[in-house]
């Protein structure tokens, strides 16, 4: 991965890993493990490089193997989502954030874009606001066009080959979360325990309940406690991209990060090998589903 100070033309938007295989009707997406910021949004952004760097799923692709993936399509984001959010719709646009005119049909009024959390992110956690200065539509569009395209451009020709190659494609997620949204949740709903893993599935619209349920099993046989679509049902990619009528289901996985890595200093915890395994023990069950 490219060091924060390359120049972005260094930098893909995208990395893809293809199978040998070609019937193999696995794929993983990867849409928040990008860490590089561009020096000039550093500069002018109201928090450091190390501030901004914390919105990122740290160490998934690392969890997963990305690397030496093998029998798996897998498509991962480069760059951090603080500078743009490939997991949000392309007209999730924030006009607290955008000067100008938005296109025709910009869906400014989602939760998302109101929570500060659009395309072009606004806000780090807490509202903190990213941009010490709202940014134009060009450059907004920009983002768009050089890192969000690419990666959908990416993901749609993975799943297609994969469909054409198996006839029914398992596309996974993968995420993690702040172990300080699941203590917020927490607190909403005293009763309920705190989860390490979130699988979400729009509430049973994106995959069969027998993939749901497989996944499950597979992380509490290793121990983890595993709660569904809650406090995270699927984003984007899953609204997108899920189509099990037409045989592509999919299912978003959310890890907890206080389980793996310190969340204030960016670095993978001694414990980390613990998640690795049980990752691990589901790609290697999918491979056989």
């Amino acid at each position: 991965m490219a060091e924060l100070s390359s120049p972005v033309e260094t930098v893909p938007a995208v990395d893809v890993r293809r199978p040998a295989e070609k019937d193999c009707g696995l794929v993983f997406s990867l849409p928040h493990s990008g860490s590089y910021l561009p020096t000039d949004f550093v500069a002018a952004a109201r928090y450091d490089a190390k501030h901004l760097r914390m919105t990122e799923d740290a160490f998934v692709d690392l969890l997963v193997g990305f690397e030496t993936l093998e029998g798996v399509w897998a498509v991962r984001a480069n760059f951090s989502r603080a500078y743009v959010d490939v997991n949000r719709h392309p007209l999730e646009l924030d006009p607290r954030l955008i000067r100008g005119a938005l296109p025709k049909g910009a869906l400014s009024q989602s939760l998302r874009v109101r929570s500060g959390y659009g395309v072009i992110p606004r806000c780090l956690s807490g509202g903190r606001e990213i941009h010490a200065q709202p940014i134009s539509y060009d450059e907004a569009a920009r983002r768009l066009t050089q890192i969000h395209l690419p990666y959908h451009r990416a993901l749609t020709e993975a799943l297609a080959e994969a469909k054409s190659a198996h006839g029914r494609v398992t596309l996974i997620d993968w995420h993690s979360m702040p172990s300080t949204t699941l203590k917020s949740s927490a607190e909403t709903q005293p009763s309920a325990k705190l989860a390490d893993i979130v699988l979400g599935d729009l509430h049973g619209e994106a995959c069969a309940p027998g993939l749901t349920a497989f996944v499950r099993q597979v992380f509490e046989a290793h121990g983890f406690r595993v709660s569904h679509n809650h406090p995270f049902a699927g984003g984007y990619t899953l609204e997108r991209y899920a189509q099990p009528h037409k045989g592509v289901e999919a299912l978003q996985i959310e890890l907890n990060r206080g389980l793996y890595m310190d969340e204030a200093t960016l670095t993978l915890s001694p414990k980390a090998e613990r998640m690795r395994a049980a990752v691990a023990a589901v790609i290697d069950g999918l491979k056989l589903r």
